[in-house]
């Protein structure tokens, strides 16, 4: 009973510390050090004896938090800025020791999540599963029941059983063959990439450590010896396509195995994956604007129920003086130390040590920040969408950025139908004065109807994506073109010919232009400089371009379904929207469990029946499908969900067509092209 009651009140020294302790420390609750003083006088006037003091609760929680607590690591930016960032590694370890959080945490990803699976750094994935006493590491030589050699790829889980529960499943991985190569010269292995299979892990049969071990008795090469096609040495190789020559095997070590493998020492190695989120918000509780970016972050592929708890969104950072892609270097830099050294954690599930490999698998935000995260210009810019190169009024098609050869697909045949005959009202009209008004007073032309279609016709066809390797390139170019002597002018031009702006890096370009004028590229200082590109481009496996998902708040409650309601209310006149709001407020809400409807502030589209043309009246409909196809907490079967979204979505935008042309001043309504592509 005793060693019951210690548990309980554990690591506090007695039950009536641990009660005041937690009265301190509640979220969004504050107390101050007169407010604990009356409850500890309340206390003493029930005669509660061996109350602690105000200053042995302090020393408490001083000591509970140097122990159990998370540290904050102070970091002088690149940008000058002092700020804190939350201890990364710490905040994870204190997750996989929650015993309800832990055994949610997912570590491998489905066979339907494509990001996860195929588009994630295999260093960074889980690197290894565990059946019966041996371990199996990616980018080792294994053998299977049948005797073939192959060496995994990356690792994924199966339904045991089609339709059955999530946690019901089966190990599986994709696998690379390896054929054995004997002759007088050489024993060893050449790994064809081009020949992928499916594998059960039902049908492993030796790790590498045991094929180490029993290889010499079935007239094997040795697992160690990986070679290439010159055979002058055990230099090691694989062939990537059929017919092509052998390439270096750089994945591993072969001699050695997966370096987790040694780094881990028999126990289990994991993968963490994060969805960043970082947003902007005012640190005052007056309406006086104060801007703070902050970042946080929660695990991902945790229950919806659990996602949305205050206590699975876990805070990093936050500051009203450095900006975002400074205060994302420092956790990047506690990022790659963890991912280089692992993260060790106490496993409660396992009830073991095991060895975490944290990894960004999206970055959240809306649109603005996900345009500065991805080194984007913004929604103002002539490439106005930071997934792919779709360009907007005023972009001069001759600067459009080298493709590899993409072309910009603007045919009938891939671009949704769209009809000029339209409806064009003087609310519709009045729309498009306020949007090229803008561009009148920059000293553009004004678009006619014909400019409006072909750039409609971009807004609804296919264009080339963004990629990660290409912006990199792009930005050391235009650092060149900086430190070539053509100077700031030449800098800002190709930023706005491009779309590309890394705001990091502008910092670093100012200083050069004024202090360090004259330096070459391919100089040392060069070399230096182009180091001080966004953080962003050194997160393993993230592509911030593709990796950061249409913020569907924004983008339709706060987008179209307010573009539309806005419109909407300025084609009525004041009887008009004194009958709306008595229409909304007299709807029978019987059975809905609903409060009697606002009639003031309320949005309710299939009110609007009969006040709006026909055209406008199907946007609302339209629109009014898409959004509980987008807000699923949960999908069942991802193929049929995409492919009927994806007809709603083309459906929307023809309707949004035929209502007029001007709405695709509106970048918005281009990027919800890409929302598929990002569930």
């Amino acid at each position: 009973m005793l060693k019951a009651k210690i548990l309980i009140q554990f690591p506090w020294p007695d039950k009536k510390t641990c009660i005041l302790d937690i009265l301190r420390h509640l979220p969004c609750s504050l107390f101050s050090d007169v407010q604990l003083q009356v409850i500890l006088w309340g206390l003493s006037v029930l005669s509660v004896n061996n109350v602690p003091s105000t200053r042995i609760l302090k020393d408490i929680d001083s000591t509970l938090q140097s122990q159990y607590g998370i540290p904050s690591v102070c970091y002088q930016g690149a940008l000058g800025h002092v700020h804190y960032v939350n201890h990364l590694p710490s905040i994870i370890t204190q997750e996989m020791a929650n015993p309800h959080v832990c055994p949610h945490i997912c570590h491998y990803p489905e066979d339907a999540a494509s990001r996860w699976l195929y588009e994630i750094d295999p260093t960074v994935a889980t690197p290894m599963i565990h059946k019966g006493w041996q371990d199996f590491y990616v980018f080792e030589l294994m053998k299977l029941m049948d005797s073939t050699v192959i060496v995994p790829k990356h690792w994924y889980t199966k339904p045991s059983t089609p339709g059955s529960p999530s946690s019901d499943f089966e190990y599986w991985g994709h696998m690379w063959r390896a054929h054995p190569v004997v002759s007088n010269h050489t024993h060893g292995y050449v790994i064809h990439m081009y020949e992928t299979m499916e594998v059960q892990a039902s049908q492993f049969l030796l790790s590498f450590l045991h094929l180490l071990q029993t290889y010499w008795m079935d007239g094997q090469p040795d697992p160690c010896n990986i070679i290439c096609e010159y055979w002058l040495n055990h230099t090691t190789g694989l062939i990537e396509m059929r017919g092509c020559s052998v390439l270096p095997w750089t994945l591993t070590n072969p001699a050695v195995g997966n370096r987790w493998h040694m780094l881990a020492r028999g126990h289990c190695v994991l993968s963490y994956m994060i969805w960043l989120y970082c947003d902007d918000t005012s640190g005052n509780t007056s309406k006086k604007w104060n801007k703070h970016n902050s970042f946080l972050f929660t695990a991902a592929r945790l229950p919806c129920v659990m996602v949305h708890k205050e206590s699975s969104i876990h805070f990093l950072a936050t500051s009203n003086i450095a900006p975002p892609l400074e205060m994302l270097d420092g956790i990047v830099d506690q990022l790659e130390y963890a991912q280089m050294h692992g993260i060790w954690a106490w496993d409660i599930e396992a009830r073991e040590m095991a060895l975490i490999i944290p990894a960004i698998l999206v970055m959240l935000g809306n649109n603005p920040i996900q345009s500065e995260l991805a080194c984007h210009v913004g929604l103002q810019g002539k490439y106005f969408c930071y997934n792919c190169w779709v360009h907007g009024a005023g972009a001069d098609l001759s600067q459009c950025p080298d493709l590899g050869g993409v072309a910009v697909t603007n045919s009938d045949d891939d671009a949704h139908s769209i009809q000029m005959g339209s409806v064009a009202t003087d609310s519709d009209r009045s729309l498009h004065r306020d949007v090229t008004h803008q561009s009148k007073c920059k000293g553009h032309h004004s678009e006619t109807m014909q400019d409006l279609v072909d750039r409609a016709r971009h807004f609804l066809g296919a264009n080339p994506p963004h990629t990660h390797q290409d912006m990199v390139n792009k930005l050391h170019s235009m650092f060149h073109e900086v430190t070539s002597s053509k100077g700031k002018t030449q800098y800002t031009k190709m930023k706005t010919d491009t779309g590309i702006k890394d705001t990091y890096m502008d910092v670093f370009v100012e200083h050069i232009l004024k202090h360090v004028k004259g330096i070459r590229a391919g100089s040392d200082r060069y070399t230096e400089a182009v180091s001080f590109m966004s953080p962003v481009w050194r997160i393993k496996g993230l592509n911030p371009h593709q990796d950061t998902p249409v913020e569907i708040l924004h983008v339709i409650l706060l987008g179209f379904l307010k573009y539309f309601w806005h419109n909407a209310i300025s084609r009525l006149n004041n009887a008009q929207k004194v009958e709306l709001q008595v229409w909304l407020a007299s709807f029978d809400i019987t059975g809905l469990g609903i409060p009697p409807l606002a009639g003031q502030t309320l949005v309710a589209p299939f009110i609007l029946y009969d006040l709006i043309p026909w055209e406008c009246y199907e946007a609302f409909l339209a629109l009014s499908a898409l959004v509980p196809l987008v807000w699923q907490p949960c999908i069942d079967n991802i193929n049929e969900h995409l492919a009927i979204l994806q007809v709603t979505i083309d459906h929307f935008l023809n309707c949004t067509v035929h209502w007029t042309l001007w709405w695709f001043n509106k970048p918005k309504f281009h990027i919800i092209r890409h929302l598929p592509d990002h569930i």
